[in-house]
């Protein structure tokens, strides 16, 4: 009985040693409360620019939509960074003391280096940002190109055009109005 005694001892101490040596050797991990640290994460975000009803024939006096890059928030006045103007407000243009630059790139790839190389441009719109496809009769994006913003501190944001949503057309006392929604990805950078 002696005997016995001493190896469940034995047993009972190998167990405990080897469970110390389990948990010591275990990846330590933090309390399911402690935030996470986030080392520069940035989220795109997708935006809808709701277009205004306007005629083709005075397409110059579209009015624009603009647009802050940072929240989305868009309006009638002058405000952000951004105004989509122009035929179903598909043309994008600087606000402001902002100005924009192209880059042949994916947004995915873009970063705020690239403003030193990027074209300056005035704006965007057809034939540049998009273009019209004869098989689908609708408006595409041109790819990759990646729409730069920023000032004179540098690039702030890229902006890719996605797609035209909501198109329609309407006649208003006797007059053709056209519309679309133009959905675009914005990454802050």
């Amino acid at each position: 009985m002696n005997s016995n005694i001493k190896t469940i001892l034995k047993s009972a101490m190998a167990v405990t040693v080897l469970s110390a040596a389990v948990w010591a050797a275990a990846p330590t991990t933090e309390s399911a409360t402690a935030p996470l640290a986030l080392n520069q994460a940035k989220a795109n975000s997708n935006y809808t620019v709701v277009g205004q009803w306007w005629s083709p024939a005075a397409a110059a006096t579209w009015p624009a939509v603009y647009v802050d890059l940072a929240t989305g928030a868009q309006s009638l006045s002058s405000s952000g960074q951004v105004a989509f103007f122009s035929h179903v407000n598909g043309s994008i243009k600087a606000n402001g003391s902002y100005s924009i630059r192209t880059v042949a790139k994916d947004i995915a790839s873009v970063t705020a280096s690239d403003w030193a190389t990027a074209t300056s441009v005035s704006s965007q719109g057809s034939g540049e940002w998009y273009e019209y496809d004869l098989d689908s009769h609708a408006n595409q994006a041109i790819q990759p190109l990646t729409v730069l913003v920023g000032n004179s501190s540098g690039a702030s944001y890229a902006v890719k055009l996605i797609n035209f949503t909501n198109v329609g057309q309407q006649v208003v006392a006797g007059q053709l109005q056209v519309k679309a929604d133009t959905n675009i990805e914005v990454k802050a950078l």
